[in-house]
């Protein structure tokens, strides 16, 4: 028996939560990964395509790589475009797009690399298959990736299309939503695996849905039907098709025990709609109470606590941002001495002071973008 031809493929991550995301592409494909700078390499069968992109909770994008390697000016640029091969994944009737990332000091632009691609595209084609590619910008069959990191460079398929933080289930959207893929990155770095979870924060239940989708085992797939790999000449529908049945096979509707708190009532309601949506408000316990007060936590288990809070940063409330936070990991720590506490936030030196004036641990912090402000998701141990 032949074994599958394995591909060279990588995906985009948040940056600050790239090691997360290998561990769970390693248990996805069970390949050997390399953790890059908001990337992760692997190789794996054309299967893991479909796989990936149905499961990997903590990624943005997956893609096919084409070539990987280093260059000192845009000649260079255009002639390791010009040697690929793109016969197999655009076929003579499709149009195509090049989209470019750059990141470093260069004496030319993004638009200049997505031009001098997208031409080098035109002419390998034409020279392999004597056909002319059409170029559609707004709305093309096939997206060539670039990504001009300093002296090297990416050349990728998008298989993904949107970014997979897009999960189509969120029907009420909190003022301060957290990204689902930071939401699941964060249950991974608290090692959730279907214990009792509380989210005291929980604004329009991110985390709590996550976790559920976690625990049931539920494919990103239910909630989203786009994919790019679908118009790749590589897409093999059958393929497709046996891995979504092996997938939804393996989903499991059992009750977990995940409690969402908030103040707000809107928040709650909203809560409420998006589990739904979800398909998992039977298995998230709601409470409408106050976070500082150790009357609300009544009756509530939590092996690990994920939450998202309220940091100021955009309604100039730093003053008592500090105070509020204090009030909460009192409580916390009071009534769950000893669990893990997982943590984001943007006003990092407020948190970091409130944690040494209640005494508790705080065990690693990692930076990460979140709302497009610098913040740390910190572990605590209560």
């Amino acid at each position: 028996m032949l074994l599958p031809e394995l591909r060279d493929w990588f995906v985009s991550v948040s940056l600050g939560v790239e090691d997360v995301a290998a561990g769970e592409i390693a248990e996805i494909t069970g390949s050997p990964v390399v953790v890059d700078v908001g990337k992760v390499f692997f190789k794996a069968p054309l299967r893991e395509m479909y796989r990936v992109n149905y499961l990997a909770r903590t990624i943005n994008r997956l893609y096919l790589l084409l070539y990987r390697g280093e260059f000192k000016d845009l000649d260079d640029i255009y002639g390791a475009s010009k040697s690929i091969d793109y016969s197999e994944v655009i076929s003579p009737n499709m149009s195509f797009a090049v989209r470019c990332e750059r990141i470093g000091s260069h004496n030319f632009t993004s638009i200049d690399v997505a031009r001098v691609v997208g031409q080098a595209v035109i002419d390998s084609y034409m020279e392999r298959k004597g056909v002319r590619l059409k170029v559609n910008l707004d709305n093309p069959d096939v997206e060539i990736s670039v990504f001009v990191r300093f002296n090297e460079l990416l050349i990728g398929v998008n298989t993904t299309g949107t970014s997979l933080h897009r999960r189509k289930y969120r029907v009420f959207s909190h003022k301060a939503a957290l990204k689902t893929t930071l939401a699941a990155s964060m249950l991974r770095i608290g090692g959730y695996r279907g214990q009792a979870l509380l989210d005291p924060l929980c604004g329009g239940a991110t985390i709590p849905i996550e976790a559920a989708h976690m625990a049931r085992r539920i494919p990103i797939s239910m909630f989203r039907d786009e994919y790019n790999f679908k118009k790749l000449p590589i897409y093999d529908p059958e393929e497709d098709r046996e891995v979504l049945e092996e997938l939804t096979s393996q989903v499991s509707w059992d009750r977990y025990e995940i409690t969402c708190i908030d103040i707000s009532p809107k928040s709650i309601e909203g809560a409420k709609l998006n589990a739904e949506s979800a398909k998992v408000a039977d298995t998230i316990r709601f409470i409408l109470g106050d976070s500082t007060r150790y009357e609300t936590y009544r009756d509530v288990k939590a092996d690990l606590i994920v939450t998202n809070p309220p940091y100021g940063m955009r309604s100039h409330r730093l003053k008592v941002i500090e105070p509020f936070y204090v009030s909460v990991l009192k409580t916390l720590s009071d009534l769950y001495r000893g669990v893990k506490l997982v943590l984001i936030t943007a006003a990092t030196r407020q948190f970091e002071s409130a944690a040494e004036r209640v005494g508790v641990k705080v065990e690693s912090s990692r930076s990460v973008m979140h709302g497009g402000l610098h913040a740390k998701i910190y572990e605590v141990a209560l």
